[in-house]
């Protein structure tokens, strides 16, 4: 499906969704740069046009690979964040200071994550950084793989924005005809449950290490659904969107799919392994690991009791036993749901 006009891209972050997404936009058509921060990387990537990670996946030659961050952005209209949470507020810092942006930039946040201590989502991290207002800022979420996307299995995805034009822009510049994509404006629903989800994946998969089954499974996915929303509808996110794609939906994929990083750590963690050894084991980040203490204070903060969300927190962090974990969470006093 080729857009009507062509799109001048720049991707930040050449991991598995970033170099995924690179690959369907210049097979759309558009001019794309995929920025890799590490030159070897970038190097080997820019020849061989694989990723290690993501055997299935083939970059178009049409795209431009480089850790050269300036030349990266030059001449691009559109910024694709797709780096790790945890690095998002650091190369938008290094991006303001190797160029100038246009007054015209909009920008895509799919990086799922808060930030450590302020518990700023990214969206907000983009505006502070590069100066932009909100309405230059979208936000593409949803249950999808890249294992699967690069492979164009069916998938449906999120864009929201504040701005309805820009959404438009954005579900025109990234569907296909695999990849669906409708539009939101709740940026705060769908960043939280994007976020949050991958926390309980964890949970989830220590649940299947420690040999437990669906109806745990069961529990553990709706319960956290149940916390998800509370903490975004108090912090001004609409409660039908933790229903939708960017919640339930990425939470089910997340929670169940052997592609799952979230899940294969907590299984890991349900199997023996310390959080530490589990981690040393993964090549890609395990944003529910990074991200379970800024679940657990924003929770706190808000005065939203959340209690799968404090024995996560306590498992990865506080070396509490998952077994007594999940038995203290079953032994709570009894309420209504």
């Amino acid at each position: 499906m080729k857009s009507e006009s062509i799109q001048n891209i720049c991707v930040l972050g050449a991991g598995s969704w970033g170099a995924t997404l690179a690959a369907l936009l210049a097979e759309k058509g558009h001019s794309v740069s995929l920025w890799e921060f590490n030159a070897a990387a970038a190097h080997a990537l820019s020849d061989t046009r694989r990723l290690k990670i993501l055997p299935e996946l083939h970059l178009p030659a049409s795209i431009l690979v480089t850790s050269d961050l300036k030349l990266a952005l030059s001449g691009r209209d559109w910024l694709i964040s797709a780096t790790p949470s945890a690095f998002v507020r650091s190369t938008l810092r290094q991006v303001r200071t190797v160029a100038t942006l246009t007054a015209h930039m909009r920008v895509v946040s799919v990086s799922k994550g808060l930030e450590d201590k302020t518990f700023k989502r990214m969206s907000e991290i983009i505006a502070e950084e590069l100066g932009l207002p909100m309405g230059q800022i979208g936000v593409l979420s949803g249950p999808s793989h890249a294992e699967e996307v690069c492979r164009k299995v069916p998938t449906a995805i999120v864009a929201a924005a504040t701005d309805p034009a820009l959404g438009q822009a954005i579900q025109a510049l990234f569907a296909t005809e695999f990849l669906r994509i409708y539009l939101q404006n709740d940026v705060i629903g769908v960043e939280l449950g994007g976020t949050l989800k991958n926390v309980l994946a964890v949970a989830c998969g220590i649940s299947d290490g420690l040999g437990f089954g669906d109806n745990t499974r069961a529990a553990l996915m709706t319960r956290g659904l149940n916390e998800i929303a509370r903490i975004g509808v108090k912090i001004g996110g609409q409660q039908m969107t933790f229903f939708g794609l960017a919640g339930m939906g990425d939470m089910i994929v997340t929670c169940l799919s052997k592609h799952s990083r979230n899940r294969a750590l907590g299984e890991k963690i349900g199997k023996g392994q310390t959080p530490e050894q589990a981690l040393r084991d993964m090549t890609m980040v395990a944003e529910g690991m990074v991200n379970a203490p800024a679940a657990w204070a924003l929770a706190k903060k808000l005065q939203v009791e959340c209690p799968l969300l404090e024995e996560i927190y306590k498992v990865l962090y506080e070396a509490k036993n998952p077994r007594q974990s999940l038995q203290d969470l079953f032994n709570r006093e009894t309420k209504g749901e």
